[in-house]
């Protein structure tokens, strides 16, 4: 037998099956088939809420207060204020700390403006080994619409260093970075559904309409009072001002 009259004789089995059943069975089978239907449905939309939903936990699990917020920053998500809250004590006599209800923010003089989006530390700050030499803020506004936002702190170790450090410590940094010019860059790409991480920066990076782009860069430092590397994080994208609420509650 040929595999077309195979084919075409298994067809016709089904049809026929389809045909003999009773209508109490073909509303049966239809009820099942529509249960399914709206079972993927809900799993889809339970996904897509969890993907789209903010972590707010304070990490906890590092030896001391200034090595959980490092790796809270790492999130790039706004663990990092509610870390700061959580360790806010602790910090203020290193770094100027605001509570804001359940997150908490190191405070800049100024994000907008370059040499004032900068804070030292009034105090000895170690994480991991690593000297911190300052936190930043920056905050890039176009026509009255925020473009860009960025934080991080600023160490005098080299970014190959850091990432050395940093890499044992942030989860799957090693796998989901890449580097790049002498930077490690871990990049986040948001559509309908959430952050998902990519490795096609060159791509991306020539979007114009990019609805929002979410990357952690350890980076040479370009602030000529505070050379050595930045550990931080960077959101561009048309939806940077609706980010800010979400990824950044503690600017509200």
């Amino acid at each position: 037998m040929t595999r077309t009259r195979t084919w075409l004789l298994a067809a016709s089995t089904i049809i026929l099956t389809t045909a003999c059943a009773t209508p109490e069975e073909r509303m049966a089978k239809l009820q099942i088939k529509q249960q399914r239907l709206e079972l993927k449905t809900q799993q889809l939309a339970q996904r897509n809420e969890t993907r789209g939903k903010t972590q707010t936990s304070a990490v906890l699990d590092q030896r001391a207060p200034l090595e959980n917020v490092v790796k809270a920053l790492a999130a790039c998500d706004a663990t990092l204020g509610a870390t700061i809250k959580q360790f806010a004590p602790d910090l203020t006599p290193i770094f100027p700390v605001t509570v804001k209800g359940e997150v908490a923010a190191i405070d800049v003089p100024d994000r907008k403006t370059p040499g004032r989006n900068t804070v030292q530390p009034t105090a000895a700050a170690k994480v991991y080994g690593l000297t911190l030499s300052g936190y930043y803020e920056e905050s890039t506004e176009i026509n009255g619409t925020l473009q860009k936002m960025a934080w991080g702190f600023v160490t005098p170790a080299s970014p190959a260093q850091a990432a050395a450090v940093l890499g044992t410590v942030i989860p799957n940094f090693k796998r989901v970075s890449k580097e790049i010019n002498g930077n490690y860059v871990r990049m986040e790409i948001f559509d309908r559904d959430g952050w998902h991480r990519t490795s096609r920066f060159d791509y991306y990076r020539a979007q114009p309409n990019l609805q929002g782009e979410r990357t952690l860069v350890i980076e040479a430092s370009r602030d000529p009072a505070l050379p050595g590397s930045r550990i931080g994080c960077a959101v561009r994208g048309f939806q940077t001002e609706q980010f800010q609420g979400t990824l950044r509650p503690e600017l509200g």
